[in-house]
């Protein structure tokens, strides 16, 4: 945001120069990025006076020109057309610099033309930038004194550039008033504004009618006229202002609305009035796409829900970026309808990112204009326009204002101020020093003050900003750092935070090293993970690399896999948490956007390398399986879990009908596709549902520890192949009671002896009772029913 200095000193009266300026700016939170000088003192050209001229003895076309520079009298040649002796002009002396078009500097120094000897350079208005004419040289005022530099003897403008760094939650100090107001703040000094603020109601315009039936992206729209303006080169004063902040002038009216802009914050736009079909402007969106031509005389294809401004017939102007080319002001214009709105941020930023266009105007209604200006900063430009193109004001203005904005109320507590900033403030002090940004004080009393915030702070919402504020302003370096420090104690985690913390805390116990990816991935790899359907797109990626937000966190572990295998790191345990996303009905907290916190297990590569005693050995799903379940254990869930295998061999973990994760072996296509070339295996689990599991079972009892041992007993069954472990440990579980307290499986074999397509499956299960000690004649029976029970349902034998 460029910031003239000239323009700050009429709002307030600064007596610091650019430089304690930008420096105090800085201090109270709006940040100086560079200062830039604008205009030149043009060094070394002065006024002269020609005292006579004579024609060039080699040159038709030059003149030989005796100059009086004030202390001496040299000879210069001119080719001018209308240099004349007694004129006074402009001389660019020996060893002065003048500008060039590319805004490199061209040095004066002595020469020769045609014979002759030339010392000095009498000029025209180009080529002291100062004007268009080129025509001859420039003719001054005949009463200056000879001698005088070119830049006391002319009113050149000078200026200095404040570029400032504006943060998005700030749009009150995208205008001059804004940070003319923060700066008389800080300085406790008057702010002063050369413009109205306050107007009796009026009529509405009968010259246009104006409809919203957008009201929720458009809340205040003002339409104000101006009658018999004379389109022409706008005024010296607002040219310079321009182009001093980088801005091109382009004629008296348009001129004007950039002006307003810059002074205020709020957007405008000019509409030729006669270009308005039916007389009225429309403000509303469309359901279909529209293809709309701007300013800038390109054809752009706007997605349904374009806000746009329309006539009785068609859109005029895409609402808040760009007007069109049927409605602007031309040198045919006589009728000027001054725009001035108020529109929704969030409408105007997706459709300038979907346009790629990014305009003044757009800048600033994306973070928010003030919903109290528009009137103010219509009438403003409806003088200024009067006065630079002639024409009449309608004293006619229609405000339509569907939405009122409500000012929020916030009440400071002086108890609050001094432990947050270290101070010793009583709510005088605290008042004084805000008193500059103009908060209107509701209620106060010695330990409290509140405040109704302006709507041009949409940045406040809580006691902190206000803190926040007073200390700004105050200026923290004048704050004394305490003599004691004072231990605070951190506010206690929730259970969400616990849960998170936990989680990474006990995988990382479990020897997975901890990854971070990015939560948008190519449509070209988020394909291969499910349905693009499903998932949710970006309008305006930044790359074809960052299209879509991930469904789920198996992408970035694959990612990571390569990157490491292809630097020759095979032994690869890795965990992430992020967030995945999916389209849903009722989204959890955007409307349409089902967003989630996930974690992932991935083993990838050898569980042992090559060693002179052994020999490599690839990680298999049950080194994922085992890590996975002391997961669960951790969080106390693992019993409340069932498990079923799908078509895929994936293995699904759910609570009732709550999906809390997947485990399985990541198919050949995806390592493929990262040239993967050992296998891998990967477990994600959602813990948004585990916390929602977490919830519906009672809570975990703590029990002492029983008198009595345990009873171990071991057994082995032969199975056929096909048969899945999990579902016999499933039923050994169910039929075993509630004295079995452990379950494992030690030993997995298969071999011609047990015969083709067998194998044998050794269990190992601990029995305990709390109020004595178990022998075999206790276990005994609990294990036949449980072999009866196998081989019943599994045709299971007793392996000897």
């Amino acid at each position: 945001m460029k910031i003239s200095y000239n323009w700050l000193k009429e709002f307030i009266n600064l007596e610091l120069t650019p430089e304690e300026t930008a420096e105090k700016l800085t201090l109270i939170g709006l940040e100086v990025d560079e200062l830039v000088s604008f205009g030149s003192k043009l060094e070394g050209v002065i006024v002269g006076e020609v005292l006579e001229v004579n024609e060039h003895p080699n040159a038709d076309r030059l003149r030989l020109c005796n100059v009086d520079l004030g202390d001496e009298t040299v000879q210069i040649v001119c080719g001018a057309p209308n240099v004349a002796a007694g004129q006074k002009v402009p001389v660019a002396t020996v060893g002065s610099s003048l500008p060039t078009d590319n805004d490199e500097l061209f040095t004066i120094k002595k020469a020769k033309l045609r014979g002759e000897e030339s010392n000095g350079m009498i000029c025209s208005e180009t080529e002291l930038n100062l004007g268009d004419d080129h025509s001859g040289i420039m003719i001054l005022d005949s009463t200056l004194k000879t001698g005088t530099p070119l830049h006391e003897a002319v009113d050149l403008y000078q200026d200095t550039i404040i570029d400032i760094e504006i943060t998005p939650n700030r749009p009150d100090a995208t205008s001059h008033v804004g940070v003319a107001r923060d700066l008389a703040a800080a300085l406790d000094l008057e702010l002063c504004r050369p413009f109205k603020t306050d107007f009796t109601d009026s009529k509405p315009l009968e010259e246009i009618k104006i409809e919203i039936e957008s009201p929720e992206k458009c809340p205040r729209y003002v339409g104000k006229m101006v009658k018999g303006v004379e389109i022409g080169e706008s005024p010296a004063w607002l040219k310079n202002r321009l182009e001093a902040l980088g801005l091109r002038p382009v004629n008296n009216v348009v001129d004007v609305t950039n002006y307003v802009l810059m002074e205020m914050g709020q957007p405008l736009h000019a509409f030729d009035a006669d270009t308005i079909k039916g007389d009225k402007i429309i403000v509303k969106d469309f359901d279909n796409k529209v293809e709309f031509e701007t300013l800038d005389h390109v054809k752009r294809k706007c997605s349904a829900g374009t806000l746009f401004i329309c006539d009785a017939e068609e859109p005029v102007a895409i609402a808040g970026i760009m007007g069109g080319v049927d409605s602007e002001v031309s040198e045919k214009t006589t009728n000027v309808l001054i725009e001035s709105a108020c529109f929704d941020p969030g409408t105007i930023r997706k459709t300038a990112k979907e346009q790629t266009l990014q305009t003044d105007a757009s800048y600033r209604f994306e973070r928010g204009v003030d919903p109290q200006l528009q009137r103010i900063a219509a009438e403003r430009a409806a003088e200024l326009i009067a006065d630079v193109a002639g024409g009449t004001v309608i004293d006619a203005c229609t405000d339509m204002q569907p939405v009122e904005v409500e000012q929020k109320e916030i009440t400071l507590r002086k108890s609050y101020v001094n432990r947050l900033l270290g101070t010793g403030f009583q709510i005088d002090e605290i008042v004084e020093i805000l008193d500059g940004l103009e908060f209107e004080v509701a209620d106060r009393n010695d330990e409290t003050v509140t405040y109704s915030i302006p709507t041009f702070r949409p940045d406040l919402t809580r006691e902190v900003d206000l803190i926040e504020e007073t200390g700004r302003l105050y200026d923290y370096n004048k704050i004394r750092a305490p003599k004691h420090s004072k231990f605070t104690s951190p506010e206690p985690l929730t259970d969400w935070e616990k849960l998170v913390s936990g989680a990474k805390e006990t995988t990382k116990g479990l020897l997975f090293r901890e990854i971070y990816s990015n939560s948008l991935m190519p449509e070209k790899d988020a394909k291969l993970l499910g349905d693009l359907d499903s998932m949710i797109h970006t309008l305006n990626p930044i790359s074809k690399d960052m299209t879509t937000l991930r469904p789920s966190l198996l992408y970035g572990f694959l990612k990571s896999v390569a990157y490491n295998i292809n630097r020759k790191e095979t032994q690869l345990r890795f965990f992430e948490v992020g967030n995945v996303f999916e389209k849903a009905e009722k989204g959890t907290h955007q409307p349409g956007i089902k967003e989630e916190t996930h974690i992932l297990f991935g083993l990838a590569g050898f569980k042992s390398i090559e060693h002179w005693k052994t020999e490599a050995k690839h990680y298999d799903i049950f080194d994922l399986k085992a890590p996975v379940r002391s997961f669960l254990q951790k969080l106390g869930i693992a019993q409340s879990l069932s498990t079923k295998t799908d078509e895929n061999g994936v293995l699904i973990y759910s609570f009732g009908d709550i999906e809390v994760g997947k485990l399985s072996v990541v198919p050949e296509n995806l390592l493929n596709n990262y040239d993967i070339e050992l296998p891998a295996f990967a477990a994600e689990f959602s813990l948004t549902q585990i916390q929602k599991v977490r919830l519906q079972i009672d809570e975990q009892k703590y029990e002492a520890v029983s008198k009595f041992p345990s009873f171990e007993f071991d057994f082995a069954v032969i199975v056929d192949s096909s048969v899945k472990a999990g579902a016999l440990l499933k039923t050994i579980r169910q039929t075993a009671g509630k004295s079995l307290k452990e379950l494992d499986i030690f030993d997995v074999f298969e071999g011609k002896s047990l015969g083709e397509n067998k194998k044998s499956l050794a269990f190992r299960l601990s029995f305990l009772n709390k109020n004595k000690t178990l022998t075999i004649k206790d276990v005994e029976p609990i294990i036949n029913k449980v072999l009866k029970v196998l081989e019943k349902r599994y045709s299971a034998k007793l392996r000897s």
